[in-house]
């Protein structure tokens, strides 16, 4: 591939800058400040782009957009390859969404794609490939913005064991991420705690499904239950309705009722007066009759005056108290005057007793008759409480309200049709009615647990469709996994195999190459050591040393052949394109005019295009 001109439009500090191209070498001198590394930095992107990643405070859109201009930047090149001329147009904006790239066969005009890149597509190298082997900007030398280039076989040989390494730790990255090696944790982990979870959530589902089952059956139970015990309690009640209709045609009407009630309450009356109240009633009259004919004896009667009768006893003890004083003073007055009151006082005492009228004694025989009256008498009431009048007046009340309450009794009777037997009806109407209440008892609770049994359905998910198709799903997901993850691993021992034997098949080629061309620049014995770790040493005098042991212009040179004899491999010889940007600032005269011839050998196959600011051109012109 060769370059065969540029327009740049506008690029950093470039503005409206076309460039033409030879092939071999191509040396473009100026003045520091001009935009040497702006163009070697403007082909690169016309070949791969900007990157819009931030790295050292700056994206590469920013680095390169126009000076104190906001809008879109960039250009085209039109370049060589396989006998096809390409005109390549590519302009960028503040974001990479705004980059527009057009690809154009030059003879033709029609559009080409050219994938994945337009630089892989014509130089079968990436980006960091093209950096490392095609690409020799001054930086790139500057190993102390990275002090692993001291032990490690620099940009592309470095890139691609970092490549490798970088695979190894994504592989190891990637299967962390599936599955720790140590503790729980990862993809892996997540979907079998997910699995389990879910599994717990399709065994709830599950006796949910199985509670719904049981609850489905017992509602059906119930409204069984509950149609039966309706249908008997419809049955009861009519059965019922009409015992209290047989029962309404047989009893007692209200007055009926009220009249049984009646002679009820008489026979219950008159249950309680002994049976011989006729026979004691002629004996009570014959007892009258005898008292009526005994004769009486009239005496006279003496009753006390009880308040004449007190004071004159008073009156007596004071006249004695006033006589015992007057006699053992002595004084005569208290003697003469307990004297007069104890006079006094006898006195008034048999004034008090006095006959006061007449009354009847009875004999002994009236006695008799009247305590045997009162005997009688006591079987039917408390006599003792009335005189014999009252008592003969009592007795006759009493029999005439027997008398009465007999015929009331007889009367009653007549008019009391008989009384049927009501025992069995009311019997069988009292167990109906106590079997209704029962079944309504069982409705109610029948009904009762019908809507606890609705309530508990309602809060029941008992799908297990869905989490067995999510468990299924993840169950997958975890196989699938799995399989990531053994292949993850298999693909990192099959890497390391390739490494081994990829190493062991161009790591003599590679360090055979690089010794010459080193031999061929310093013209010395240097040996190179490159073990499969691409750690580079250089052998003098049968002493390996690192490095970091040489100087920065030895290390440079290294570093020089390393990138020739790899891009050498790459291409089998023919390197199709270098572009250097005064990479040789660090060389002494001899070296650099070796590294320069270097250069023009490689321009005899491809196109070297030589950016520099220096006077010193060494044998690029040669």
């Amino acid at each position: 591939m060769k370059i065969i001109s540029l327009n740049v439009q506008s690029f950093g500090k470039l503005k409206n800058v076309r460039l033409d191209f030879n092939d071999g070498v191509n040396v473009i001198q100026n003045a520091n400040g001009f935009g040497k590394t702006t163009m070697a930095s403007f082909i690169r992107a016309m070949l791969y782009g900007l990157s819009s990643k931030t790295v050292g405070g700056m994206s590469e859109l920013k680095r390169f957009a126009p000076w104190g201009d906001s809008g879109r930047f960039g250009g085209s090149i039109v370049l060589e390859h396989n006998g096809e001329t390409y005109r390549i147009e590519r302009f960028f904006g503040s974001t990479a969404k705004q980059e527009t790239l057009t690809v154009v066969n030059a003879k033709t005009n029609k559009p080409v794609v050219l994938l994945p890149t337009v630089g892989e597509a014509l130089l079968g190298l990436t980006v960091d490939s093209f950096d490392r082997s095609a690409y020799y900007p001054q930086e790139s030398v500057e190993l102390s913005a990275n002090d692993n280039l001291e032990q490690r076989l620099a940009n592309l040989v470095e890139n691609g064991a970092e490549d490798y390494d970088k695979v190894q730790k994504n592989i190891r990255d990637y299967r962390r991420n599936l599955r720790l090696e140590r503790g729980n944790g990862g993809e892996i982990y997540k979907l079998e705690c997910r699995a389990r979870e879910l599994q717990t959530e399709l065994s709830a589902a599950q006796n949910a499904d199985r509670r719904n089952s049981a609850i489905e059956r017992r509602l059906s139970e119930i409204s069984v239950e509950q149609r039966e015990l309706k249908l008997c309690q419809s049955e009861d009640g009519n059965r019922l309705d009409e015992l209290r209709r047989k029962l309404a045609k047989v009893a007692l009407t209200e007055a009926e009722a009220a009249t049984a009630a009646k002679v009820r309450d008489l026979q219950g009356k008159l249950s309680r007066i002994p049976s011989e109240i006729e026979a004691d009633r002629t004996e009570l009259d014959d007892l009258a009759e005898k008292i009526r004919n005994v004769r009486d004896d009239i005496r006279p009667k003496i009753y006390p005056n009880r308040r004449v009768l007190i004071i004159s006893v008073i009156l007596a003890v004071l006249g004695l108290a006033a006589l015992v004083v007057g006699i053992v003073l002595p004084q005569i007055v208290c003697i003469i005057a307990g004297v007069a009151a104890v006079i006094a006082g006898v006195a008034g005492i048999i004034v008090a007793y006095k006959r006061r009228g007449a009354t009847t004694l009875p004999a002994s025989a009236r006695d008799a008759y009247i305590s045997q009256y009162y005997a009688i008498c006591s079987k039917y009431f408390y006599a003792n409480d009335f005189d014999y009048k009252h008592t003969v007046k009592r007795f006759d009340e009493f029999y005439r309200d027997y008398v009465g309450d007999t015929r009331e009794l007889a009367a009653l009777k007549s008019t009391l049709k008989p009384a049927a037997d009501t025992a069995d009806l009311e019997r069988e109407i009292h167990s109906l009615e106590n079997a209704i209440a029962i079944g309504s008892s069982k409705i109610t609770e029948l009904a009762s647990e019908q809507g606890r049994l609705e309530e508990e359905r309602k809060h029941l998910c008992f799908d297990c469709i869905t989490p067995q198709e999510n468990l299924t799903s993840v169950r997958e997901a975890i196989a699938a996994a799995n399989v990531r993850y053994e292949t993850a691993g298999l693909v990192a021992r099959l890497l390391e195999q390739a490494k081994d034997n990829l190493s062991s098949g161009y790591l003599p080629r590679l360090c055979e190459r690089c010794q010459q061309l080193l031999r061929q620049i310093m013209c010395n014995d240097y040996e190179i050591v490159i073990d499969r770790e691409f750690n580079v040493k250089v052998r003098e005098n049968g002493q390996t040393k690192n490095m970091s042991e040489f100087s920065r212009g030895t290390r440079e040179i290294v570093l020089l052949c390393f990138r020739v004899a790899l891009s050498e491999l790459l291409y089998n010889g023919n390197v199709p394109f270098v572009i250097v940007d005064d990479a040789f600032v660090n060389y002494d005269e001899a070296n650099f005019r070796r590294a320069t011839e270097l250069l023009k050998e490689l321009s005899a196959s491809g196109q070297v295009i030589y950016f520099t600011c220096h006077e010193r051109l060494g044998g690029l012109l040669k």
